[in-house]
């Protein structure tokens, strides 16, 4: 992990906590609709592929605010956030464990020789 890696997961725990605050002191600016979710998406520079990825895997999830099935979807845009922070911090660790291992084959065989 470089020093970068270290500033991009401070940065989001630093996000995620200020956005825990804003919605338990104002809920309904942690909700958007999912038609804005592109634009708010944008906005934050995260990349849509990676959100559309966490809601089919039931990870990021939508919620209806009224019971009609007509309701919009809304998702909390906390929830998003945790998600893909969650999902940075498992990427860069897959990533140096497979330097890991790709570095422990490349001793291995160099010890062979």
């Amino acid at each position: 992990m470089n020093i970068e890696d270290l500033q991009s997961i401070m940065i989001d725990s630093y996000q995620v906590g200020y956005m825990e605050a804003i919605k338990s002191y104002e809920p309904s600016q942690d909700s958007i609709r999912l038609r804005e979710v592109k634009k708010w998406l944008k906005m934050m520079k995260i990349d849509l592929k990676r959100f559309n990825i966490l809601v089919q895997k039931d990870i990021i999830k939508p919620f209806r605010k009224g019971q009609g099935k007509n309701s919009p979807l809304y998702f909390s845009k906390t929830e998003i956030k945790q998600a893909l922070s969650v999902a940075n911090v498992s990427r860069i660790l897959a990533r140096d464990k497979v330097k890991s291992v790709i570095n422990d084959n490349v001793a291995l065989r160099c010890s062979l020789h």
